[in-house]
């Protein structure tokens, strides 16, 4: 609407202090309404990430968090506080009138490149979450020095999340799935040296060795490699129609394999796997899976919420093979069968094995950075060595509850974000607690917190057929929770375990109210 064009749209009565409402404009637009203080905000009720509504979310300390995947905005000044968003709020021009809110003209998020000269060089090594992000924040935060991105991707980054979801089932291309048009990283002026991986990192003179023999040494460098699919210590696994899944290149190749394939065996019984065999039996293949657990992600989520993504999978018409090992993958040039060490035999036309990942980290031998098979860190993501940072997957982060490294997309993000902000002077460490979550058959699993370890679960609704909470406990304080259906309650039990607080078992059972929350 014309910036002279005002809609009536609420009462001013309806919205208190530090509360919201949405509102409809339209089929496809709703506007959220809120109130900071004494002053009244509108933002477009959709989070930038997959278009959630803000609404079914939470607001607290003025703060939004997004029911679906956690990105959390500044509720008055729409800014994006935490990936997987990377955009702000669109806002609306809003005034009040005679008790009645009036609703202007909408106003896109923009994204000036930072003015001024700055002869600094920023050099990441990755170009996935950690590595995009951290590019991404540089010039947010006002960098103006140069940024090269080194990633053996052949393009631009990309979402990788996707690749075992939608891009997977074919319902998204390339440009569905990055994470920002080419134009992008033009405009603000990141390199992009695609098809490169560093050999060799120098610490003390800053200075990367590339695979083409080319050095650049550089101010500050974020090492953001991520991991390796791991493949199988079986015969076979060189077969033809056996793949690993882990880029935009691999995801491709299984999506043009399985066009023709009747029967495919899923290796693996983890995110990778459980989401290829989800997606994949949408698109009508036939599907096994097969995993030495006894239910998908038993160490990870319990039990409980293993035996219900089983039977969602047997619901749907996956063939399960648990509590089976692999002996041999079978064929000539190409794969013709999966053959387990009970003497089972799977016929197989493509093979997908998903058995776990191992970070990149071969290129830092030598470079005094590695510890165990991974870099540590402190909290603001620094190395041993000065102006060098890691993010993501290879990062192993060293605080005040001790050590942790967490494989996943959003948390590589966040890692990115931060490890740019602490190259410019920012003092305040990582303040969210790990986040994850998976999709499949229509069904989504949340998880905050961070908890590998876990000795006692405790539940809170129907963990077989309906909606559930689920806290996991390490010597009796609560250390993550788990969701289907009830984001709205593990988004704040999230924030107190961000805000530290040790929450107990009877205090869990007793409820938020309990714990003033």
């Amino acid at each position: 609407m014309a910036n002279d064009q005002w809609k009536d749209i609420a009462a001013s009565g309806d919205i208190e202090p530090g509360s919201f409402v949405s509102v409809q404009l339209s089929e496809t637009e709703s506007v959220l309404l809120v109130r900071t203080g004494t002053e009244l905000h509108a933002w477009a009720d959709s989070c930038p990430h997959v278009g959630c509504p803000l609404s079914a979310g939470h607001l607290a300390d003025g703060v939004f968090t997004c029911p679906c995947h956690n990105a959390r905005f500044d509720a008055a000044t729409g800014t994006n506080l935490s990936p997987p968003a990377l955009d702000d709020l669109a806002r609306y021009e809003v005034r009040e009138a005679q008790g009645r809110v009036l609703i202007g003209a909408r106003h896109e998020p923009e994204f000036p490149r930072p003015t001024g000269s700055d002869e600094r060089t920023v050099a990441i090594v990755g170009g996935g979450a950690g590595g995009a992000l951290a590019a991404e924040q540089l010039r947010r935060e006002g960098f103006a020095g140069r940024i090269v991105v080194i990633t053996p991707e052949s393009g631009r980054p990309y979402d990788r999340v996707l690749l075992s979801k939608f891009y997977l089932a074919g319902d998204m291309g390339f440009d569905d799935i990055a994470l920002r048009p080419a134009s992008f990283y033009e405009s603000q002026a990141i390199e992009l040296w695609t098809g490169r991986r560093a050999t060799a990192i120098d610490a003390d003179a800053k200075r990367i060795t590339l695979d083409n023999g080319r050095e650049l040494a550089a101010d500050f460098i974020v090492l953001a490699t991520g991991s390796r699919a791991r493949s199988l210590p079986v015969p076979g696994t060189n077969l033809s129609g056996v793949h690993l899944l882990r880029s935009a290149a691999d995801a491709k190749a299984i999506r043009d394999d399985v066009r023709e394939a009747g029967n495919v065996v899923i290796i693996g019984a983890g995110f990778i796997g459980t989401e290829t065999a989800a997606y994949l039996r949408g698109r009508g293949a036939n599907v096994a899976m097969v995993a030495p657990e006894s239910v998908p992600f038993e160490h990870a989520f319990g039990k409980d919420v293993g035996e219900r993504f089983a039977e969602m999978h047997r619901a749907n018409g996956v063939e399960l093979h648990l509590e089976r090992q692999v002996a041999r993958i079978a064929g000539g040039e190409r794969v013709e069968g999966v053959e387990l060490t009970d003497d089972t035999k799977l016929p197989a036309d493509v093979v997908v094995i998903g058995v776990g990942a191992e970070p990149v980290v071969d290129y830092l031998d030598g470079s005094g950075l590695l510890e165990n098979g991974a870099v540590p860190v402190d909290e603001h993501l620094r190395t041993r060595a000065a102006g060098i940072y890691a993010v993501g997957d290879i990062a192993r982060v060293e605080g005040a509850a001790g050590a942790k490294r967490v494989e996943h997309w959003v948390v590589a993000q966040r890692h990115g974000r931060q490890a740019a902000r602490s190259i410019l002077g920012a003092d305040e460490p990582l303040p969210f607690a790990p986040f994850f979550w998976t999709r499949q058959f229509e069904t989504s699993f949340g998880y905050i917190g961070h908890a590998p370890d876990f000795d006692e679960v405790r539940f809170k609704g129907d963990v077989k057929n309906g909606k559930f909470l689920e806290g996991y406990f390490k010597a009796g304080v609560l250390a993550a929770v788990g969701t289907i259906g009830n984001g709205k309650a593990a988004i704040r039990y999230g924030l107190l375990l961000e805000a530290g607080r040790q929450i107990s078992r009877e205090q869990f059972e007793a409820g938020l109210a309990s714990l003033g929350a």
